[in-house]
Formats: structure tokens, C-alpha cells, sequence
């Protein structure tokens, strides 16, 4: 697998940029700089193709699952979900079931107050991703 690979050399790009920073930089422990060839194009998942915004907003959204990179081999792993999904013997039904208790963060898009995620996001999202207008 290429991807793996690519991912461990960007890490390890990373570490060394964040060591070779001067002595007046911010505090390193509270702050990682990355830098990418090209700017990001946008911070909405739904209409970015490019790797580098996917990179961004892979930081900012939780996914449903998550990669186990230390697992031998890797294994996907719930992430916002509560299980791996349970599949309808056609294959044509896939059920996912949502960790309670998963909040977006206090702002005015919710009127001000925390609101918790639901299943009903994630769908959103994927009609949004399918049918962007």
C-alpha cells in the first residue's frame, strides 16, 4: 500500500520541520505547523477533491470509523460510531449506530448552544457529497 507509506513519510516531514523551527517560534508543544506545496481549497468536505483540503478536514470532522495504524495489519476501528456496521444478508442495507454523548461545539449555527451528533448528520452529509446542489 502506497497510501500508509506516503502518510508515515509526511509525519516524519512534519517532525523534522517542527525541530528545525527557530528558538523565538511559538511554544512547540502546543503548536504543529505543517506545510503543504499548494494551498487547501476549501473547508467544506462535500465539494474538496484535492489531498491537501482532505487533509485539513480530516483534522476538523470526526469520521464514523478510523484506521488502527498500529495494528498489524491495520484494522478499521469505530471512530464516532459504536460498532463496525451491521449488514442486511443482501448487502443493501448497512446499519450504523452513533456514540451518544458526541457534541459539536458551542456556536451561533446552533444557536448558541452545544448540540449532539446524530445519525441524521451523517446522512446529511452523504446526500450532500452525492448531490451537491
Amino acid at each position: 500500500m502506497r497510501a500508509p507509506a506516503l502518510h508515515r513519510l509526511a509525519a516524519l516531514a512534519a517532525v523534522f520541520a517542527v525541530a528545525a523551527a527557530p528558538s523565538f517560534a511559538a511554544d512547540l508543544s502546543k503548536t504543529l505547523r505543517v506545510v503543504f506545496p499548494i494551498a487547501e481549497t476549501g473547508f467544506d468536505p462535500a465539494p474538496v477533491g484535492d489531498i491537501y483540503s482532505q487533509y485539513v478536514n480530516r483534522a476538523i470532522f470526526d469520521a464514523l470509523y478510523r484506521y488502527d495504524y498500529l495494528a498489524r495489519p491495520y484494522k478499521i476501528v469505530p471512530n464516532t460510531a459504536t460498532a463496525l456496521p451491521e449488514i442486511s444478508s443482501d448487502g443493501k442495507t448497512w446499519t450504523f449506530k452513533i456514540k451518544p454523548g458526541i457534541y459539536f461545539a458551542d456556536d451561533p449555527a446552533f444557536k448558541g448552544k452545544k448540540r449532539e451528533l446524530t445519525a441524521a448528520d451523517y446522512v446529511y452529509s452523504w446526500k450532500r457529497i452525492i448531490d451537491p446542489k
